[in-house]
């Protein structure tokens, strides 16, 4: 697992709150009632994010949070979104291409080694997110899809 220190911009979002089981569900919270808000506005190129709020594995599935964002245009507001601030500053990232049913797995992973290097540590302040760049691509058939997995770190 290739892991890259990088320092990442602000951005301004609008938020869709999802409360449940990460994995299939999740996915089609995406595709279900994401997707066609985001293809009603214009806004399916824009980057868009997936915020974990609750520790999956301290947290019961059905109690997880999860806030599905895209980058907006000033000006700009959704309807049942919130609008919010991912907070940019030092990011441990990693690229992940896989299903819905890895990602868990993948974090885990990230996490794990990404906090192995003793000059590197998880900033509390600042919540893990999956970044899904401009261009990100999904397979409806397979269900593959890709994104960056960015950790917020302090030295």
């Amino acid at each position: 697992m290739k892991i890259t220190l990088v320092e990442r911009q602000s951005a301004r979002v609008a938020a869709l709150r999802y409360t449940g089981p990460r994995g299939a569900p999740l996915a089609r919270f995406w595709r279900a009632t994401v997707g066609p808000l985001l293809a009603e506005h214009g806004l399916l190129d824009c980057p868009r994010y997936g915020v974990m709020l609750d520790d999956p594995g301290a947290t019961l599935p059905d109690r997880c949070h999860y806030d599905a964002c895209v980058e907006i245009p000033a000006g700009l507001t959704l309807p049942d979104a919130v609008e919010a601030t991912i907070p940019g500053g030092r990011h441990a990232v990693t690229h992940f291409k896989g299903t819905a049913a890895e990602i868990g797995a993948a974090w885990t992973q990230f996490v794990g080694a990404a906090l192995a290097d003793c000059t590197t540590r998880r900033d509390a302040g600042r919540r893990p997110y999956e970044h899904y760049p401009r261009g990100a691509v999904f397979d409806s058939r397979t269900g593959m899809f890709d994104c960056e997995l960015c950790l917020p770190v302090s030295s």
